[in-house]
């Protein structure tokens, strides 16, 4: 005759092992999620950093991407850069991607691989590339695929810099993953945006529109025709 008592323990054995996995499942989930967070906040962290040390260094490329000083011992941007080189009434984007690479003290460094030309635009985003890398190594995670993207767009009165950084990072039984949403990675990306002024230039511009407008005023009925476009308009 069975034992009832046995039975009974073996039972209890038998759940108890099974909500303990269920535990265990639980808090590596959280686990991973935090760790996912903090990657995610690294990742915005850095793109902020980017941009707004980003946003100085397009103003004079001497500028250093830590403290924002210049230096005086490096040749000054031309002085026509902001017409030739500034990308007037334009926009670009630079894209590149971040390798692991083997340094020369046996450790492991991340390099940003960009092909930026060789406009002065172009030379801005290779060095905002390279402290972004510095910014990424403290990361926990390492990613499969980190790709860089960085914008500008200039409307004469203001310019506008953007970083965007995308990482594709495993995850604990990518299968499953994969077999819901069609990829065993999570998507990571942070973005930001500053604004790039020059007060100084601004006002020059300011100060030259006043300048042609009165000596544009009496040759050109500038307010006739300004008044003959806002009725063409309404119409």
């Amino acid at each position: 005759m069975l034992d009832k008592h046995k039975y009974d323990r073996g039972s209890y054995t038998i759940e108890a092992s099974m909500i303990f996995m269920l535990i265990i499942f639980a808090i590596l989930t959280l686990l991973f999620t935090f760790l996912y967070m903090q990657q995610k906040a690294c990742l915005v962290s850095a793109a902020s950093f980017a941009a707004q040390q980003g946003a100085e260094l397009w103003t004079d490329s001497r500028r250093g991407m830590e403290d924002g000083k210049v230096d005086i011992s490096e040749e000054a941007d031309s002085t026509g850069y902001r017409i030739f080189d500034n990308l007037l009434f334009s926009s670009k984007t630079f894209e590149g991607y971040i390798v692991e690479e083997a340094a020369s003290n046996g450790k492991h460094k991340l390099v940003m691989k960009m092909d930026a030309g060789n406009s002065l635009p172009g030379r801005k985003a290779e060095i905002i590339g390279e402290a972004l890398c510095k910014r990424l190594e403290s990361a926990v995670l390492r990613s499969e695929n980190t790709v860089v993207r960085i914008s500008y767009a200039n409307n004469a009165l203001r310019g506008r810099l953007s970083v965007e950084i995308t990482q594709e990072i495993a995850v604990p039984l990518g299968g499953i993953k994969e077999f819901f949403d069609g990829k065993d990675s999570l998507t990571l990306c942070g973005r930001a945006v500053a604004a790039v002024t020059e007060p100084a230039e601004f006002i020059r511009n300011v100060d030259l529109a006043v300048e042609l407008y009165r000596k544009l005023e009496g040759e050109l009925d500038l307010m006739g025709l300004i008044d003959k476009v806002r009725t063409k308009g309404r119409k």
